[in-house]
């Protein structure tokens, strides 16, 4: 009986062995199911984040982000993919209200919606107040902001998406839940980029000839930045030297479908602003993200699936959307306060040779 015993315990790690040699290796898909959800998904994203190497065009220079992670959120499909596919239905509450609107899903697949991508029609214009994901058959009252402030006539029964998002200003504003702020900084791109709107509405600088023609060289500089970086979540945007925005996913395919319209508003940022200057590198991007660990998490109503936190501290502000124990999408501006570095100082450069977190760039 003992001869048995000990046969056994030889032959099941032997044959153990031979079943995993031959067993293929894991897909990322497969470890994020194996991988139990963090109780802390939102720092144990930031300590996978890398720097990869820059893109530059002009005034914008923009740093895709890799991530090693875990757990990567099932949700893909946009709200310019499912509008276009019928499956999501936008409209007035029913007594109309400035900063809520009603969301429907009619699809088999949940919806993210990004704050900041705006809606146009009804009774005016909006953008999204806040990153939401919208559940297969779910019936949701999302908070929006107001971005055509001169009307408040029903053009249409329902929303369309417009394939547009506001830029940084708008979208700082807009984090801050602040309407009277989202206001200004709609006011203020019109009169910068000269695209004037009778009703105050932010979509007459996407529909501005003259804003496009400066748009589209950029957007030939940019637009293959996912393909040139397979493994990048997403990116940092800097416009002449100075950090205005952070777009984080955790998933690669989620980060290339809304890529176009990211695209955009880091550009109506960079249009008819300074040249670029030495301002930031990959050190000082990489000390900034590492900053998420060191802000406070604070819990925000969402309508939809998921949990979401606003993210405040450590020089950065934003909000970091948690679903299936994994990041869906993180949004960071840099916190107002915050000097921006001068690499040439000397202070930088010895915080450089001591610091042990040098990040190196990752070529592909």
């Amino acid at each position: 009986m003992r001869s048995k015993v000990l046969l056994s315990l030889l032959v099941v790690p032997a044959l153990m062995g031979v079943l995993l040699a031959a067993a293929p290796p894991e897909t990322a898909s497969e470890r994020s199911v194996a991988i139990a959800p963090s109780d802390d998904p939102i720092s144990d994203y930031a300590d996978g984040l890398r720097v990869g190497p820059p893109e530059r065009y002009r005034n914008l220079v923009l740093y895709p982000i890799y991530a090693d992670i875990g757990n990567v959120p099932e949700v893909e499909l946009t709200l310019d993919e499912a509008m276009a596919r019928g499956v999501l239905e936008i409209t007035e509450m029913d007594r109309a209200q400035v900063n809520r609107v009603r969301v429907r899903n009619l699809g088999k697949e949940p919806v993210f919606i990004m704050g900041g991508e705006m809606i146009s029609g009804a009774k005016q214009d909006r953008i999204a107040g806040d990153d939401a994901i919208v559940p297969a058959g779910g019936k949701l009252v999302i908070p929006v902001f107001c971005v055509e402030h001169g009307r408040w006539v029903a053009h249409t029964d329902s929303f369309k998406s417009t394939s547009f998002m506001a830029g940084s200003t708008v979208r700082r504003a807009r984090a801050a839940a602040d309407q009277s702020a989202v206001w200004a900084g709609v006011a203020a791109e019109q009169e910068r980029l000269s695209a004037p709107s009778a009703t105050g509405s932010l979509r007459s600088v996407q529909e501005s000839e003259e804003v496009q023609g400066k748009v589209r060289p950029y957007q030939r500089a940019f637009l293959d930045l996912p393909e040139k970086h397979p493994r990048a979540r997403g990116v940092v945007a800097c416009v002449g030297g100075r950090i205005i925005a952070a777009d984080l996913f955790g998933s690669r395919l989620l980060f290339g479908r809304l890529w176009p319209k990211l695209l955009d508003s880091y550009v109506i940022d960079a249009l008819d602003r300074g040249e670029e200057r030495r301002g930031v590198d990959a050190v000082h991007i990489k000390r900034w993200l590492n900053g998420v660990k060191q802000a406070s998490r604070t819990p925000k109503e969402t309508p939809g699936s998921g949990s979401l936190f606003e993210l405040r501290g450590g020089g950065v502000l934003g909000s970091a959307l948690v679903y299936q124990g994994g990041i869906v999408h993180m949004e960071l501006f840099r916190a107002l306060s915050t000097p921006e570095p001068i690499p040439g100082r000397l202070e930088f450069r010895r915080e450089r040779l001591q610091s042990g977190d040098v990040p190196e760039l990752e070529v592909e």
